[in-house]
């Protein structure tokens, strides 16, 4: 009896330790990352900007990296897993679905390298609301998010302002307002609303 509590507590905890949040920097913390298996799902994803990502996350298709063939190095039609890419390679989605929002609905991890300690990439499972499974895979699997994001493959609608956009903002704002474009009332609400975070991420 004790055994079967032992066995049952220990399937508990590891079902509890990996569906914990993660953030890009513990992603990158070989202490951390030793910590995770392969596949291991998570709750929450934080990116190195503060957003945070999670299920039912949207996210917008973006532009293909590769020039010649028009398909996505970090964007799978289906579910990816290791095992099954060894068996039978993944197909890569195509530019026809630029555009086409998807939405998460799990987020696991995965090494970057063999070894044990090494940092982790999180793989974001998603699904095409749009499309009908009777005319193909709605089902699609991002690879490496934060690259595919960094790259333009994936868009984040929802993405924060960073303290360099809104910087940038206000200062062109008030070059609107020097030539006249804007009132000196509309450019009041636009500093107002882009001070804190100039302020807060310092």
């Amino acid at each position: 009896m004790k055994k079967l509590i032992v066995i049952v507590a220990l399937l508990l905890g590891n079902v509890v330790y990996g569906q914990r949040s993660l953030t890009s920097s513990e992603a990158k913390d070989l202490e951390i990352t030793a910590g995770f298996r392969n596949g291991d799902e998570i709750l929450e994803f934080t990116l190195e900007d503060g957003n945070v990502i999670k299920k039912g996350s949207e996210f917008i298709i973006g532009t293909p990296l590769n020039p010649t063939t028009f398909t996505y190095t970090r964007i799978y039609v289906g579910y990816y897993n290791l095992l099954s890419e060894l068996l039978s390679p993944s197909i890569v989605l195509n530019s026809s679905f630029k555009g086409t929002k998807v939405i998460v609905e799990s987020l696991k991890v995965n090494r970057q390298k063999l070894k044990r300690k090494s940092e982790l990439m999180i793989l974001a499972y998603v699904y095409d609301p749009a499309m009908s499974s009777l005319f193909g895979e709605k089902r699609r699997t991002i690879v490496d998010l934060e690259l595919a994001l960094s790259t333009g493959e994936v868009v984040n609608p929802n993405q924060k302002m960073t303290r360099e956009q809104a910087i940038g903002k206000l200062k062109e704002s008030k070059d609107l307002l020097d030539l006249g474009l804007l009132t000196q009332e509309e450019y009041d609400k636009i500093k107002s609303e882009l001070t804190p975070i100039i302020m807060n991420n310092k």
